[in-house]
């Protein structure tokens, strides 16, 4: 069943998208690949814009999904009926590339067959989906970074996991995770040799972050497609003047904004190529009504709940007083915490230009590039690209690639200066035109010189780096399925105190409720459970600074709370939780059920080496009797 769905959500995406390129009239000139690829990123959007107002408003019942899915595949009767274009000759290195990306595949192959992993996936984007499967439709979640968000991608993982279950959910993010590089192999085409096609595709495919995130319920990876389709289209439209073109675009743009905030940044970007044109106005126009049909959803569902279209950004201003769950007073300790912490240069001219160098070459933890960055071979390639440009700079100002590499260069600009974090991955979304203008300009400045060699070499010596990394990042998931591992042990080995969550859900009961902060155990829990953070929630402040345990535990009560899973802290004084749990501890309101210690690592690929052990304890809340 699992293989069923993943099949028939597929062929929903190509059905999806092939209505639309044939609603604007933009696929005449497509070639074979290009129209599978476009269809795919432009179905992939339409299929989580639709899942939206199913889930709000009929629900998500298994019928519902099966239809969508249905009714988008059958857009493939429409999908153009002529030879196949071949995309050239594959010479000796043509087939060596096909072989390292066949390689990497069957490495994401690994991950697609394994339960899910990744702590920010089981946190939020698997288990956001999960929640609104179990609740029959989908909920406003009054949570910051994971809840009140733009969810787009996310709503096409709800036919994968509500009709195929699990295994459903992990291929198609390793399915969706593959498209992007597909997509950038056909686009390539179009400025690049076959080889030098095959050889970016399998670069961003082997790219840390991409590796990291591409078969996963994380998001950037998956929105290089709307990038890449957006950026098509807006090409299109600065050659050719056609209002589809700025149509495609928008919707493109729209879908980015409709995945994450930051897609804002790249609309205003792929905007303000649209003005390259002549006829400007009319594409604008066009182009502005598209983004905000396919942008909107999650947006008016935030200012529907919390007045603030961005929540929180603007919520100090125009949010909605006596929201229990986020104050105001609430908001102003997150902003000021949060942000700050998310930065790790200034914002500064100089810094523009070297948080690049520093992101990959330094791993602050700040910018998380020690796990997800994206690989040397943008540094490699970099002198031979600036002297190609240099070299052929007359020539520029008529290229295409002068339009794609302002996109590109313009949503950097806006991300470092307005972004409200420096984490690199979030520059992968653009990731993919960044390959293709310095690989072109770096390409056209060796070509029929000696001076190819060394661009060869850098190509070769990244992917050899990079398809290492990738075989270490996998082996956790090799020995799952090779080995026949049990779901338990793999879990155990892979995720952080997952020994904890295996108790809850063993011993806790359905009418209980629990105390978790690891966010990591969410998706694998099957008890209601609270997550307490100071700065997820206002309804129960369990700040540093408290000190009232009758307060804290009205609180605790006031939500159901029954139990509490917490770490175990020696500490001066004789406390043994943080603050302010232990003021529960004092006043005899917290009984032991049981104490774990549990392996934690900072790392899965490299657990033996940076893993150590904590203790931690699943506590009962007392009756109120033990504040007396």
């Amino acid at each position: 069943m699992a293989v069923v769905v993943l099949v028939m959500q597929i062929l929903a995406c190509l059905g999806l998208g092939t209505l639309l390129l044939r609603a604007l009239k933009v696929d005449g000139d497509l070639a074979t690949a290009e129209h599978l690829g476009l269809a795919f990123a432009c179905g992939f959007g339409i299929l989580g814009w639709l899942v939206f107002p199913i889930g709000v408003w009929a629900g998500l019942a298994d019928g519902w999904l099966w239809g969508l899915l249905a009714a988008g595949a059958l857009g493939l009767l429409l999908f153009p009926r002529r030879p196949i274009q071949p995309l050239g000759r594959l010479d000796a290195v043509g087939w060596g590339l096909v072989v390292v990306l066949a390689v990497s595949m069957a490495f994401d192959l690994m991950e697609g067959l394994s339960p899910p992993a990744d702590a920010d996936s089981l946190a939020y984007q698997f288990n956001i989906p999960k929640q609104f499967i179990a609740q029959g439709r989908v909920r406003f979640i009054p949570r910051p970074l994971d809840g009140a968000v733009p969810l787009l991608i996310q709503m096409t993982y709800i036919p994968a996991l509500a009709l195929g279950g699990e295994r459903a959910l992990t291929l198609w993010a390793m399915v969706s995770g593959w498209a992007p590089a597909f997509l950038l192999f056909v686009l390539a085409r179009r400025y690049l040799s076959l080889n030098w096609s095959l050889t970016l595709a399998l670069v961003f495919l082997t790219t840390p972050a991409v590796v990291y995130g591409g078969g996963t319920g994380q998001v950037e990876v998956k929105m290089a497609l709307f990038v890449l389709a957006s950026t098509w289209a807006v090409v299109r439209a600065v050659e050719t003047g056609r209002t589809a073109y700025a149509v495609a675009a928008g919707l493109g743009a729209g879908f980015y904004v409709g995945a994450k905030y930051m897609g804002l940044l790249f609309a205003a970007a792929a905007g303000l190529m649209v003005l390259w044109h002549r006829r400007w106005p009319a594409l604008s126009i066009a182009f502005g009504l598209a983004l905000l049909a396919a942008g909107f959803q999650w947006y008016a569902w935030n200012w529907l709940h919390t007045g603030d279209p961005l929540f929180p950004k603007f919520y100090q201003w125009i949010g909605r007083d006596g929201l229990a769950e986020w104050t105001k007073a609430h908001d102003l300790i997150y902003t000021e915490i949060f942000f700050r912490q998310e930065r790790g240069v200034p914002r500064n001219l100089l810094w523009f230009f070297l948080y690049p160098f520093k992101a990959t070459l330094d791993p602050l933890l700040v910018f998380d590039s020690g796990r997800v960055g994206l690989g040397p071979y943008g540094l490699l390639l970099l002198p031979f690209a600036l002297l190609g440009a240099w070299k052929f700079r007359a020539r520029l100002r008529r290229s295409p690639l002068l339009v794609v590499a302002a996109i590109a260069a313009l949503y950097y600009t806006a991300l470092f200066f307005t972004g409200p974090s420096q984490r690199v991955r979030h520059l992968v979304p653009v990731l993919p035109l960044f390959l293709i203008c310095i690989t072109a300009a770096a390409q056209r400045f060796t070509a029929g010189t000696p001076m190819g060699r060394p661009l060869i070499a850098a190509a070769l010596l990244t992917i050899g780096l990079q398809i290492s990394g990738q075989g270490l990042f996998s082996a956790n998931n090799l020995e799952f399925v090779l080995t026949g591992e049990d779901r338990q042990s793999y879990l155990r080995r892979n995720v952080l105190k997952y020994e904890a969550a295996a108790w809850i859900n063993a011993n806790l009961a359905k009418t209980d409720r629990i105390v978790v902060n690891e966010r990591q155990l969410f998706y694998y829990l099957d008890v209601p459970y609270f997550f307490a953070s100071p700065f997820a929630q206002a309804l129960v402040d369990v700040s540093a600074a408290v000190d009232d345990p009758r307060r804290l535990y009205r609180q605790l009560a006031d939500q159901g709370i029954t139990h509490l899973f917490l770490p175990v802290r020696e500490e001066a004084g004789g406390g043994v939780y943080s603050a302010p749990y232990g003021l529960l501890d004092r006043a005899g309101c917290l009984e032991v059920m049981k104490e774990f210690e549990l392996p934690v690592f900072a790392s899965r690929t490299l657990s033996t080496l940076s893993g150590s052990r904590v203790k931690a304890r699943i506590l009962r809340l007392k009756a109120p009797s033990c504040l007396e």
